[in-house]
Parts: C-alpha cells; structure tokens; sequence
C-alpha cells in the first residue's frame, strides 16, 4: 500500500549524514510530508531531472561541487522551486553569492530546528505569494494592454467621424486634411520616422478640425487661410482633440511649432503639419498648384523647421498628387 503524502515536497541536499537527519525532522515536524535526501552535487541533479520539489534546502558545501552551481543553474534555466540554504559556510561573500544567485533565504549551521521549520513554511509561503503576484501583475498588464487597444481604436474612429464631419461640412477644408495627412505621412518617412508615420499622419488630418464650429464667414476665411480665422479654428481644435488625441491636438497647434509642449513627438507633430499645411493651403486652387505651395514654404522663414523644410521639398512634393 502506497503511503499517504499530503505536505509539501522536499528535497535536502546535504552531505553530512547528522545534518540530514536533523534537517528532516525540522522539516517533518513543520509538515513537510515527502523529504527526500541527496548527499553529492551528482544526485541532487538526477533527483531534480526526475522528480519536482515544492522546496529545495541547500547545503552549499558538497563533496563533488559547489552548491552556488548548482543555484546558478537552476536560475539559468528558469526554474522557480524555492530555495533554502543551510551551510557552515563562515565566508560572508559566499552568503551574500548564494542570495544574489537566487536563494529565497539563508540559515547558518549550527541550527535551531524549531526555527529551521519555520523558516522553511516561510519560504514556501513567502514563494507562493510571489508567484501569485507574478501571475496578477501579467494577467494585469494583458488587460491594461487590452484596454489601452480598445481606447486607441475608439480615439482613432472619434477622430475618424470629426474629419468626416469636416468633410461634409466643408469639401475644401476635408480634402485639405487629406491632403496635409498624406503628407506628414511621407514626410515623417522621408525624415526616418517609418514606426511612427502613420499616426502622425492621422494626427495631422485633425489639425483644423475645429472649422466645425466657426460660422460660414470664418468657415469661408479659414479655406482663404486668413490668419484670424486660422487662430480662432486652432483654439477651438484643441479644444475639441485634447482628451480625445494627444498627437491630433498638438497638430492643431501647428500656426505656433515652437510653443511649449510636453513631449517631443507632440512639438515633432505640430512641426511636420505646419510644413505640410503650408504647402497645401497655397497650392490648394481648382487646378492644384504645387508651384504655389513650393513658394509658400520657400517664403515661410522661421515659423517653419528648415530641415523639415528642404525634406518635404526634396522628398514629398514630387509625390505630391492632388486627392479627388
């Protein structure tokens, strides 16, 4: 008949026959049902290939090893079976190797055996509780990382339905968004932004999105490009974008590059739609007149970012297609 085995699983490894002996009944007496004994480096391997313990105790000085490899391998294969050291060692570098290299905790010999129980239920607790706050914080990180795709794609379709809005609201103003997209989008390309050329170019298209809330004057001024009306549609298209996308507000601010913003990808956003809506605003004629945008970004000085300048002239204009 099989013998009963309902505590934990334990393998001591310990040359010194009175040691092992001594280990065991602490252990027993904390409850620790199946206590196994290997007494060189050499069978502690063969037990752990064959057999899994809940709880490793671990004399460091052994016969044919060292009992730091043994806990560096263990580590370096990922193993996560707790471990208690025991060991006479009286070398305090040694200790301090054995916790570095992974030991959950450390008793010098000679040992009280009340205590050496306890230690050993506390480093199996102490390990159980760590793994269960492991497994938390990655099913945490799934869901946060699940949730985080979920508001990313309901701030991409918000964005999506105002430049739609946009669109039908003014047919010049959402092909000028288009337009002032596709670009950012090439021009980030062209500058060796490939990872994040898309959502800058989608940022981008939001720039004047707050021409859905100006009268059919503004509206009509804002298509002309007037200042005025430009600096009312920026106030109010950041309005509209700040807690719905951070890059899309930052491009609304793009008739002031050089203001103060809280992270670089957003003054990087703002820089490449001034560039962009520049050249747009001036060529957008009923013939589409990429000459005049060229002249526009060409005159436009300082209140442009040169090298992006020379790039979207290098690079992008001759891309540049009117969108029907």
């Amino acid at each position: 008949m099989s013998k009963d085995v309902s505590g934990p699983r334990v393998l001591v490894v310990e040359d010194d026959p009175v040691q092992a002996f001594l280990v065991r009944e602490a252990l027993a007496g904390s409850g620790f049902a199946e206590i196994r004994i290997a007494s060189t480096a050499r069978e502690a391997s063969e037990q752990l290939a064959a057999w899994t313990p809940e709880l490793l105790v671990l004399d460091l000085g052994l016969p044919d090893g060292d009992g730091l490899a043994i806990l560096q391998f263990l580590r370096s294969t990922g193993a996560t079976v707790p471990i208690l050291v025991v060991t006479a060692d009286a070398d305090p570098e040694r200790r301090v190797r054995a916790l570095e290299l992974g030991a959950d905790d450390l008793v010098t010999k000679p040992f009280n055996l009340l205590e050496l129980g306890v230690r050993a239920q506390r480093t199996l607790r102490t390990h159980d509780h760590l793994r269960a706050a492991d497994v938390l914080a990655q099913s945490l990180a799934l869901e946060l990382a699940e949730l985080s795709e979920e508001l990313e794609l309901n701030h991409v379709v918000a964005v999506e339905m105002l430049v739609s809005s946009l669109s039908l609201r003014s047919r010049a103003m959402g092909t000028r968004a288009r337009r002032v997209s596709r670009s950012v989008h090439q021009l980030a390309v062209a500058v060796h932004l490939d990872d994040v050329a898309e959502h800058l170019g989608h940022a981008a298209s939001c720039h004047e999105i707050g021409a859905l809330t100006l009268s059919d004057r503004d509206l009509e001024a804002l298509v002309r490009d007037e200042p005025a009306a430009g600096a009312q549609c920026a106030v109010a298209s950041e309005m509209i974008l700040a807690d719905r996308h951070v890059l899309a507000a930052a491009a609304a601010q793009f008739r002031a590059p050089g203001g103060s913003f809280d992270r670089q990808i957003q003054r990087l956003s703002a820089q490449l739609t001034a560039v962009c809506h520049t050249f747009h605003a001036a060529a957008q004629t009923i013939t589409f007149d990429p000459a005049a945008g060229v002249a526009a970004v060409l005159g436009a000085g300082e209140h442009l970012d040169l090298d992006l300048a020379e790039a979207f002239l290098a690079v992008c204009v001759p891309a540049t297609m009117p969108l029907d």
